[in-house]
């Protein structure tokens, strides 16, 4: 990273970056002055689409654990169920910052430790004795089953890159180096130039490319950085994109995977 964008990454991160967050986890209402602020209100958008997200995911966790509490005791050990189907969630489009990745992770343990607490208290109020064992299998039986739910949810919302649909109607999927990133005058963001070093879509593109990109992206680009970016149709901001090898590699794996399913595909 230039000192630029190390005082510009150090000014986000103790600005209006956790402002942002928790004024999207209180709903509370915003000020004049942060209306006015362009990258807090990139920011706060960003928040409030990820908080939709996770709510939408601790729903199907709430509902996966109380579908499988059993209803009526039983002497009988419990017939071995099928995995509760799970409903792949979209996945967020963009990488989010790092507070409010940690605060997604700290609801979502917390709701699945709540939700088992319950489903045990339940099945020892039902019997007592032996049937009381049977009832604690059962709910340890079900509260396990929502945990693997749960899992199953998490890995199944992968890339963008991985859903057919998606690739069909992207304009630009490109892998190159940033030779250059200049701030639009009097906006909140970057303008950012490619040396194309391999194109997926089209299979054939300019030498070099551009692209728009928020100042409050997480990560920031830099002159010199590897990635891999895609762009939907019509769009001149990426909704993909991903900085280094590590995880370059494990895009470029979902849209190598992905991209010969996309013949034939309509984009709607």
């Amino acid at each position: 990273m230039t000192a630029e964008h190390e005082d510009r990454a150090g000014d986000e991160s103790g600005g209006a970056g956790p402002d942002a967050l928790m004024a999207a986890i209180t709903d509370e209402r915003l000020s004049e002055e942060s209306l006015a602020d362009a990258a807090f209100m990139a920011e706060y958008r960003s928040a409030t689409a990820d908080l939709a997200v996770l709510r939408e995911q601790l729903g199907l966790v709430a509902g996966t654990l109380v579908a499988d509490t059993p209803t009526e005791p039983s002497r009988e050990p419990a017939a071995e169920q099928p995995p509760a189907p799970v409903r792949r969630l979209p996945a967020p489009r963009r990488r989010r910052p790092l507070a409010l990745r940690a605060v997604g992770v700290a609801a979502a343990g917390a709701l699945v430790l709540g939700a088992g607490w319950v489903v045990v208290q339940v099945g020892h109020g039902v019997n007592g004795g032996a049937d009381d064992k049977a009832s604690a299998g059962d709910a340890s039986a079900a509260e396990a089953d929502g945990g693997d739910a749960g899992a199953k949810a998490s890995s199944g919302a992968g890339s963008p890159l991985r859903d057919p649909g998606y690739l069909a109607c992207a304009r630009l999927v490109v892998e190159g180096d940033v030779t250059d990133v200049r701030r639009l005058p009097g906006t909140a963001r970057e303008r950012v130039t490619l040396r194309v070093t391999h194109a997926y879509k089209p299979a054939k593109s300019a030498p070099q490319v551009g692209f728009v990109v928020e100042e409050g992206m997480d990560p920031l680009l830099d002159k010199g950085d590897h990635v891999l970016v895609a762009l939907a149709k019509g769009a001149d901001t990426p909704e993909v994109w991903a900085v280094g090898e590590s995880e370059i590699a494990t895009e470029r794996e979902a849209l190598t995977e992905t991209l010969p399913d996309t013949a034939g595909v309509a984009c709607e």
